[in-house]
C-alpha cells in the first residue's frame, strides 16, 4: 500500500507541475485578454501598455529607397502568415498540455481505485482492523514464548558447557 500512496503522491506532484507549466505557459505566449467590457476603460488601457525596459518593433516607414520598400512589404505580408502558424502552434501546445493534464488525472483516479479500503464498508474494515489485532496478539505470545524456550536452551546449553570444562579440568588434574 505505501508503494501506491507513494506512487499517488509522486502523480500528485506532477499533476501540480503540469499546472503550474500550463498556466505558465499561457501567461507567457496569449494574447492579453480584457480585463471588463470597455476596451477603452483605464484597467485595460493599463493592461495593454507596454512594459517599460522592454524595446517595441520599430514600424517600417515608407521613406527610403525601393529595397526598404520591397523588405517592408514581404514583413507585412509574412506578418499575418507567422501570427496565424504562431495561433496554431499555441492551439497545439495547449491541446498537448490539455492532454497530459487530463491522462495524469486519469492515472491519478486509478492509483486512487486501486487502493486498498476503496469499496469496503467502515464495518468490515473495523472488523478487518479487529482480526488483525488479534492475530498480532497471537503472534506476539507465540514469540515471548519462543524466547523464553531460546532462554532455556541458552542456559541448559551454559550448563553443559561448564560441565564439559569442569570434567576436562578435573582430567587434567
Amino acid at each position: 500500500m505505501t508503494d501506491r500512496l507513494t506512487q499517488l503522491q509522486v502523480c500528485l506532484d506532477q499533476l501540480v507541475e503540469q499546472f503550474n507549466a500550463t498556466v505558465n505557459y499561457v501567461n507567457t505566449n496569449s494574447e492579453p485578454g480584457l480585463l471588463d467590457e470597455d476596451p477603452s476603460s483605464v484597467s485595460n488601457l493599463a493592461a495593454n501598455a507596454p512594459i517599460p525596459g522592454v524595446q517595441q518593433q520599430p514600424s517600417q516607414g515608407s521613406g527610403g529607397g525601393s529595397n526598404k520598400q520591397t523588405n517592408a512589404g514581404n514583413s507585412v505580408s509574412n506578418q499575418p502568415s507567422a501570427k496565424a502558424e504562431a495561433e496554431s502552434n499555441f492551439e497545439n501546445t495547449i491541446n498537448e498540455l490539455s492532454t497530459d493534464i487530463i491522462l495524469k488525472s486519469r492515472q491519478i483516479t486509478m492509483l486512487i481505485d486501486s487502493l486498498p479500503g476503496i469499496g469496503v464498508s467502515p464495518e468490515s474494515q473495523l472488523n478487518m482492523v479487529e482480526d488483525l489485532a488479534k492475530q498480532l496478539e497471537e503472534v506476539e505470545k507465540e514469540r515471548i514464548k519462543k524466547i523464553e524456550e531460546k532462554d532455556k536452551l541458552l542456559k541448559w546449553c551454559e550448563s553443559l558447557i561448564v560441565e564439559v570444562a569442569t570434567g576436562i579440568s578435573e582430567s587434567r588434574e
